[in-house]
């Protein structure tokens, strides 16, 4: 079974390679064994003083010894070998798997899990034909050989060693079966407190300002306390299995001594007494092996978790789409009809939404938070497919459109936006590698980018760090939304695109998306009414349906509810902060 599942994640093309190792392993511990048989005949010959006899068998153990050598590292080679081979593949494959996964599939828990894989868990599976699966099989084979090389001298001695295999069988069993629920707490304990750490460095401006670094610590340390609890769990779990393998084979032994030296008292042929006393010798040499057996379970066992892992990863299923394209759209309307979606089953986040976004126009979605909105945008961006009804972009269903073609068509900018460690010039370049520096030029007059650029010392050249860490917030959604306005595809969705941003920059991004307006379709999500109010239409999102729609004068007519967002907005507007000596005026709130 083990060897079923390393074959599946190397692939069949690197099966051969596989077997090899194993012929490999096979033929050395088989020559082991037969080396080690070669020294009954020596010590029995000189234990009846036939000195030359003895000499007769010094060659075939000398051959013997060679042979075992070679076929050691022959087989240690191998291993390394399958080992790099399975290291190239096994990420390849996986990452190669994990691009063609829905965007949706990447959350933070899945990614902290796939970091881990790829990071200790490839490192585990590695272990086992480098260092993992040789000793285990010697510790199988080569006793195997021992005990019916035996049989040929006694079959008394060899029937007493070979009831030894079932007892550490069940041991084997048994460790696995109490450790196995044990290292899958342990790797899900390990990624949370990853995930935690990360976390936890990347918070500390915010953690520090408001005073709170000592919270996120105790977050952090709660992370790595339950990881110490999983692997102290296991500890106790995998200790009691080893401890026992090693007394069983402690008293094997001695049984086997105590066995043999019976036999020799009771055996009153000389003959047949000077060979139960080599036989003294060689059974000990089964013990060894055999009593490491847990031993190298456990590593095997952890190894076999991580396979798990990565066999989990690699059995999620892509969205399905066509390999080949299709004729390009004619124009590119974006259709909902009848949606529904559910993150969990029972409780959906969209109900029955319908709507039209004409091609060229301005759509904007409004509502209140947990309305579904950015949902709807992954449900265009096919983060996921709905679980009802149909999306149609150009009167064609997203599904229908290979998944390149279907990204080369939006461009898109969230909430969470990530800038790569490179410089600016190169995250922005990233939308459209061939963009000359006119097309540039004017995408960063558009989004106010241009102003950053005279800061920085290096302008355009400048490194902005790992995830933009050396911009500011609004610098990176302008960074972001600059990358997407140049990738100059037809559809543009956005989403709070501009909610880092002061209200005078807000205001700018504003008239320079209505300047695209005719270009592009545009879906734009934004809790700042007053950056959407020229939109083509307004839906209105509520509990997953929308329930109002229109331009802004048609919204406001209804008196419904964007009606009530733009009041409430309006009051918010004539807020002020009043001196507690001051008196309010008429127009304070």
């Amino acid at each position: 079974m083990l060897l079923m599942r390393l074959t599946r994640l190397m692939g069949k093309s690197h099966a051969l390679l596989l077997r090899h190792y194993l012929l490999w392993v096979c033929g050395y511990c088989l020559m082991q064994g037969l080396t080690f048989v070669l020294v009954v005949p020596i010590i029995r010959a000189l234990l009846d003083h036939r000195v030359d006899d003895a000499s007769l068998w010094l060659l075939p153990l000398g051959v013997g010894v060679v042979l075992t050598g070679y076929l050691h590292y022959r087989a240690a080679h191998s291993g390394f070998q399958v080992a790099a081979t399975l290291m190239n593949q096994l990420r390849r494959r996986i990452g190669d798997h994990v691009v063609t996964l829905p965007l949706g599939w990447f959350v933070r828990a899945n990614t902290s899990r796939l970091g881990l894989l790829l990071s200790q868990g490839v490192m585990e599976i590695l272990g086992l034909p480098a260092h993992q699966l040789t000793p285990l099989l010697r510790a199988v084979i080569t006793p195997a050989v021992v005990v019916v090389a035996t049989s040929f001298f006694d079959w008394r001695v060899a029937l007493c060693a070979a009831c030894l295999f079932p007892m550490l069988g069940l041991v084997y069993w048994w460790a696995g079966r109490l450790g196995r629920t044990a290292d899958r707490a342990v790797q899900t304990a390990n990624a949370q407190a990853c995930d935690r750490m990360v976390e936890f460095a990347q918070s500390q401006p915010v953690l520090r300002t408001y005073g709170k670094a000592a919270q996120g610590y105790r977050q952090f340390d709660q992370a790595l306390v339950a990881q110490s609890r999983a692997a102290r769990r296991q500890l106790w779990l995998v200790l009691p299995p080893l401890l026992l393998n090693t007394w069983l084979g402690q008293l094997a032994l001695m049984t086997l001594m105590a066995g043999i030296t019976w036999l020799v008292v009771m055996e009153g042929d000389a003959a047949q007494q000077t060979t139960l006393f080599a036989l003294l010798v060689l059974v000990s040499r089964v013990i060894d092996p055999l009593s490491e057996v847990a031993s190298y379970g456990s590593g095997i066992r952890m190894a076999s978790t991580q396979m798990e892992a990565a066999e989990n990863v690699l059995s999620q299923l892509s969205l399905p789409a066509p390999t080949e394209s299709v004729p390009s759209p004619q124009h590119y309307a974006i259709e909902l009809r009848d949606v529904d979606f559910s993150y969990q089953p029972g409780v959906r986040v969209l109900q029955h939404v319908s709507a039209m976004l004409p091609a060229n126009s301005m759509t904007a979605v409004v509502g209140a938070s947990g309305s579904g909105k950015t949902t709807l945008t992954k449900l265009i961006a096919r983060f996921f497919d709905p679980d009802s009804g149909v999306i149609e972009i150009g009167g064609i269903n997203v599904k229908n459109f290979p998944v390149m073609q279907h990204m080369n068509m939006i461009s898109q900018v969230f909430q969470d936006n990530y800038l790569f460690s490179g410089t600016l010039r190169e995250n922005l370049l990233m939308g459209n590698p061939a963009a000359d520096d006119d097309t540039l030029q004017n995408v960063l007059k558009l989004t106010r980018l241009d102003e950053v650029v005279q800061r920085l010392p290096l302008g355009l050249d400048n490194r902005v760090g790992e995830g933009g860490g050396l911009l500011s917030g609004g610098e990176r959604q302008r960074a972001a939304l600059a990358r997407a306005l140049l990738k100059n595809a037809p559809i543009l969705l956005l989403d709070e695109a501009t909610g880092a941003l002061d209200p005078e920059n807000q205001e700018a991004i504003a008239q320079g998306l209505s300047a695209l307006r005719g270009r592009c379709t545009m879906l734009v999500i934004a809790h700042q009414l007053h950056t959407i109010r020229n939109a083509d239409r307004i839906l209105v999102l509520d509990h997953g349906q929308i329930v109002e729609q229109g331009n802004h004068q048609q919204l406001l007519a209804m008196n419904g509810r964007y009606a009530a967002f733009w009041q409430a907005k309006v009051r918010a507007e004539g807020w002020r902060i009043v001196h507690p000596r001051e008196e309010p005026g008429e127009d304070d709130v």
